[in-house]
């Protein structure tokens, strides 16, 4: 009698608890609307998930850039069901609603009839089979789309969106001073890419690159990222039997993720066009690698030769490229330093968050009313 007393009890309070959470994450919209007390207009933000990766870069910085120009800009929890979501917008009454993507499962256009909606679509989630039909449909459903890439872009025109424009992924520029200048840093070689196991052409790319510099560089090393519980131990084993010395990172916060880049000498970023998918990528790892004053190794793949130049980086599929200037880089520091710096000046100029929204502020003003626009 008593179990079932505490088991009632225990129900009742889940029963009483579970809205309460629901009102609690439904509640900060509301607040931070409020406290917007200016003119200027209004864009709310529907994310795929909470500040992380893209979700941070692409959503939640550019609410923040766009609130410093003038705009009223609110973020949804992406935890919010369609109902809260509906009595938010009805509430605010939004001139523009901007959905990342389609990942979440509550960000498909049909929902939020008489919306003006902006779409951002920063990957070539039209190649994930369970997300390719709704990419599909919501083309024609939107004002217009952000894309990551000049890809994705071709691919969201041809399907029927109105209108596209190509806006690059930005990132916060880290302020200070370099913890370990990139002259005195060791011969670690970052390839930061979460889960590198499942990227198999990638792999194979730089196991070969690896490999050959590990014979010409005395002490070089490869700091890989994310090994999650169940992953296979033989990818390491992979690597080590190649004569590659191997180390590895734990993914946590991307404050953490930027902090292990403070004594790499080169970042790779490779990016196979067999794999569909990475047809669609931006710059991803890169941003960090270019933060973190760290030159770069690139596939001429996706946005990497319209960013890079001889004297920003690399930018080849030729392994022995990549091996020769590799080679090259990690026996000049002082060439080295010099390419990071002027790659770092790069990013400032165009992959900052800055430059980013100073590209999207103009694109959502031209949607919205002329007296609000303003």
């Amino acid at each position: 009698m008593a179990k079932f007393q505490r088991d009632s009890a225990s129900s009742s309070f889940k029963a009483v608890l579970r809205p309460a959470l629901g009102l609690a994450r439904e509640f900060p919209p509301f607040v931070d609307f409020i406290l917007q007390k200016r003119a200027g207009p209004l864009a709310v933000f529907l994310p795929c998930e909470g500040r992380n990766g893209a979700a941070l870069l692409r959503i939640y910085n550019v609410a923040e850039g766009l609130r410093a120009r003038g705009w009223r800009a609110l973020v949804v929890p992406p935890k919010l069901t369609l109902a809260a979501r509906t009595r938010v917008l009805r509430y605010t009454a939004p001139d523009l609603l901007i959905m990342q993507g389609v990942r979440h499962a509550l960000n498909r256009p049909h929902l939020y009839p008489g919306q003006r909606i902006v779409l951002d679509m920063d990957d070539a989630d039209f190649y994930l089979p369970h997300l390719e039909g709704a990419v599909r449909r919501a083309m024609p459903q939107v004002r217009l789309v952000l894309a990551g890439s000049r890809y994705v872009a071709n691919w969201c025109a041809a399907a029927g969106a109105g209108e596209v424009h190509v806006v690059w992924t930005g990132a916060p520029v880290s302020k200070g001073p370099l913890r370990i200048p990139q002259a005195d840093r060791p011969p670690v070689m970052a390839w930061a890419q979460t889960r590198p196991m499942t990227y198999k052409e990638e792999a194979a790319f730089v196991r070969e690159v690896m490999a050959d510099l590990s014979r010409r560089v005395k002490d070089v090393r490869l700091r890989l990222y994310d090994r999650q519980a169940g992953d296979d131990p033989g990818f390491e084993t992979w690597f080590q039997a190649a004569g590659i010395r191997t180390e590895w990172h734990k993914q946590t916060q991307y404050s953490d993720y930027l902090g292990s880049l403070d004594d790499v000498a080169l970042g790779l970023a490779p990016l196979s066009l067999q794999t569909p998918f990475s047809r669609g990528k931006s710059f991803g790892k890169v941003l960090a690698y270019l933060d973190a004053h760290v030159p770069v190794l690139a596939s001429d793949a996706c946005e990497h030769g319209a960013f890079f130049t001889p004297e920003t980086g690399v930018v080849s599929n030729d392994p022995k490229i990549w091996v020769d200037q590799g080679q090259r880089l990690l026996s000049d520091p002082l060439r080295r330093a010099e390419m990071a710096e002027r790659a770092h000046a790069a990013y400032c100029r165009q992959l900052s968050i800055g430059a980013m929204v100073a590209k999207i502020d103009p694109i959502l003003r031209q949607l919205v009313p002329t007296a609000k626009a303003a």
